[in-house]
């Protein structure tokens, strides 16, 4: 049974921040009996919208509640109010009780693009190209495998898609690949051998670390500044590892959202060639920049693996990146490619070159900056008065906590409140803190912007109470 004992007008009668006027008011029900042991509390956004306050300020409410000994949360039921008979208060026993929401109120963990319209506009382009398929038999992705690569017109839209200033490879030196991922482990492969070393920056995308370690590649951090990669770093690391290659993510630097200046990226590419290292570039989010600098490949395109996709621009669920190998190594792509029977789904590959042929992958990139914009202000409104490293394009914030907390105990704590976020030491590598007091916030995951504002509440009030107010260890 769920019970509602809590009355607005008494609330706001009540003296003292709203949180407490519910915690309190919860308290005096659990001690008449209003509300008995056992008994289901309501879900936290229903609360909240019941008494005109934030999902946030009803999760401290049950939080003070928990601390109290007068409620517990169940992972998947939802917060019940205890028998106090049981245990004899808070605290009582080997659990340290906190109330748990009855489903996630707001994802922020994955750097995913926010919706723009991305359902409308590739299902209209995917019942066109269904439509087209009788009368282009020789380009149909279902009358044979697809050529490794890509065809000839796919990697015609993956140039002009990644074409950038200077830099405009021909089609005949493109990869299409199956997301950047497929991208960056076919560079990984193609660069080094099981027990090279990969220096990237100390803190770095975690899908490449595992990539590099499930093909039995080390991988060693190099510090990091404003700019992301230092190039002193760079080249003393080389020295001491005599690494293969380095990865490194130069525009919108994930989780920092650090860009290299045009200056960086040069000597970044002076130290590689001095060096004989061979460049990984994850250009995956350049297109969200409007002015960004130069790509490392064209500076050094003789050692430089280049990487871009689609997926944080028009939509991830397309999974189609392009990859622009050395040209020396051009075949070894295609062949690693091959061998490791990587082939592209040729719908999804095909669907990729129409969109941008068309201009929609274009009108996608637009909205996603816009909306980005959007949700960019939401944070500063939410958060005005806190550090948080981030442009205004950028997919995620990285956000340093105060001194009281530490970013897996933060992570934890949000999620009680129905909150998924990264913990700031998921992206480390190597034996460096440099991140404990860091949270990386995705603002573009929340399917919408109510429940961006819900998650950001959330983490303001965590913010504000500190880890007291959240009993995560018994």
């Amino acid at each position: 049974m769920t019970i509602f004992p809590f009355d607005p007008a008494d609330i706001a009668a009540r003296p003292g921040p709203r949180y407490k006027a519910i915690a309190d008011a919860l308290s005096d029900a659990v001690k008449t009996r209003t509300a008995a042991p056992g008994t289901r509390l309501p879900p936290l956004r229903d609360l909240a919208y019941a008494l005109g306050v934030t999902v946030g300020t009803v999760s401290r409410a049950y939080a003070v509640a928990a601390q109290r000994g007068e409620v517990s949360g169940e992972v998947g039921r939802g917060t019940y109010v205890r028998d106090r008979n049981a245990r004899s208060g808070p605290g009582a026993g080997a659990t340290v009780f906190h109330a748990v929401p009855d489903a996630m109120l707001a994802a922020m963990k994955a750097a995913l693009p926010a919706p723009v319209g991305q359902t409308e506009i590739l299902g209209a382009a995917m019942r066109h190209l269904l439509d087209m398929l009788p009368d282009m038999p020789g380009r149909s992705p279902f009358n044979s495998y697809p050529p490794v690569g890509g065809t000839p017109h796919q990697r015609m839209m993956a140039a002009k898609w990644i074409a950038h200033g200077a830099f405009a490879p021909d089609a005949e030196e493109l990869i299409i690949c199956s997301g950047t991922q497929q991208a960056i482990l076919t560079a990984v492969l193609g660069t080094t051998e099981p027990g090279d070393t990969i220096l990237t920056e100390a803190l770095t995308y975690t899908a490449m670390v595992n990539q590099a370690a499930s093909v039995g590649r080390r991988v060693a951090a190099v510090d990091i500044d404003e700019e992301g990669l230092v190039p002193q770093a760079l080249d003393r690391a080389a020295r001491e590892t005599r690494a293969r290659a380095v990865f490194v993510v130069p525009t919108l630097h994930n989780p920092t959202s650090a860009i290299m200046s045009d200056q960086r990226r040069r000597d970044i590419a002076d130290v590689a060639r001095t060096h004989g290292l061979a460049i990984i570039e994850d250009d995956i989010y350049g297109k969200l920049v409007d002015d960004r600098p130069p790509t490392i490949a064209g500076f050094y395109p003789e050692g430089t693996w280049y990487a871009a996709s689609l997926a944080k621009t028009v939509a991830c669920g397309l999974r189609i990146g392009f990859l622009k190998p050395p040209a020396t190594q051009l075949e070894r792509a295609r062949a690693i490619q091959y061998g490791f029977g990587q082939t592209v789904p040729p719908l999804m590959a095909e669907l990729a070159a129409m969109l941008i042929e068309s201009g929609d992958a274009d009108t996608l990139t637009r909205r996603q900056i816009e909306e980005t914009h959007a949700r960019h202000a939401m944070l500063r409104k939410a958060l005005p008065h806190r550090n948080v490293a981030t442009r205004d394009t950028a997919p995620y914030a990285w956000l340093t906590l105060p001194e009281a907390w530490r970013s897996h105990a933060f992570a934890e704590a949000a999620r009680t409140r129905g909150v998924a976020l990264a913990a700031g030491e998921d992206f480390m590598v190597g034996p460096t803190d440099r991140a404990s007091r860091h949270v990386r916030l995705a603002l573009g995951q929340p399917q919408t912007r109510m429940e961006l504002a819900t998650g950001l509440s959330i983490v303001a009030d965590l913010l504000a109470s500190g880890p007291m107010s959240s009993p995560l260890v018994a």
